[in-house]
């Protein structure tokens, strides 16, 4: 199995044991900074860039997806809890995928290496819309748009697959590989999204996501 390589990582966990573990594998060939409460993560964020985050909810000082904004990496939590109320939480939230603990550092690798991308692949751009998938920030007219992180998987996936209509239960199960649990969090969102767009550009960002009884769709560049 390759490795993930060359990356920038922040493990967060407050179980000693675990930590070590999986800062011991990920340094053979990446920076790892690791910490043990939220305190310390959000300092660890503000002084330098992630590439990816392992996180997990109960910390010492409070819920660990309140970090989750923050991070402006791609998120991957990693819990005891399991059950789909939890897991629809840790999405809600905006992380990119959601591991039950215990697991091992190779099925943790795996999910990380489908969250990463190589920077010659991380800038996809149109109709005057740009985003970095690596660095996690979305410019549109020059502008920089303030997603949340499930915005911005929600945009970045209708984006990649332009001009495809997909209904909510299914850009929900492709953007977190998990079944739909009944939610309407997809369709909050894309309400926010379309309406920061619009903040930025009435007469253009209607356009962009369309809902024509289909489902939703980023419109195809001519």
């Amino acid at each position: 199995m390759e490795h993930v390589q060359y990356k920038n990582i922040l493990i967060v966990d407050d179980n000693d044991e675990l930590r070590q573990m999986l800062t011991a594998y990920f340094s053979e060939f990446n920076d790892v900074v690791s910490c043990s409460n939220i305190k310390s993560a959000k300092a660890a964020i503000s002084s330098r860039t992630f590439d990816i985050v392992l996180l997990d909810v109960i910390l010492p000082d409070g819920n660990g997806l309140d970090i989750v904004n923050d991070a402006n990496a791609p998120v991957i939590v990693l819990s005891n809890l399991g059950n789909d109320s939890n897991i629809l939480d840790g999405f809600s939230a905006g992380a990119t995928d959601y591991v039950v603990k215990p697991c091992s550092p190779q099925v943790i690798e795996a999910r990380m290496r489908l969250r990463l991308l190589p920077d010659s692949k991380a800038v996809i751009s149109a109709h005057h819309l740009t985003l970095n998938m690596s660095k996690r920030t979305a410019y549109f007219f020059n502008k920089q748009l303030n997603l949340t992180s499930s915005e911005f998987n929600i945009l970045m996936f209708l984006m990649q697959n332009a001009g495809r209509f997909f209904s909510a239960n299914e850009i929900y199960e492709n953007i977190w590989n998990m079944p739909y649990l009944r939610t309407a969090t997809v369709k909050v969102h894309i309400s926010n999204l379309r309406k920061k767009m619009l903040a930025v550009s009435p007469d253009c960002a209607e356009l962009l996501i369309q809902n024509f009884g289909k489902g939703y769709a980023f419109v195809k560049s001519e």
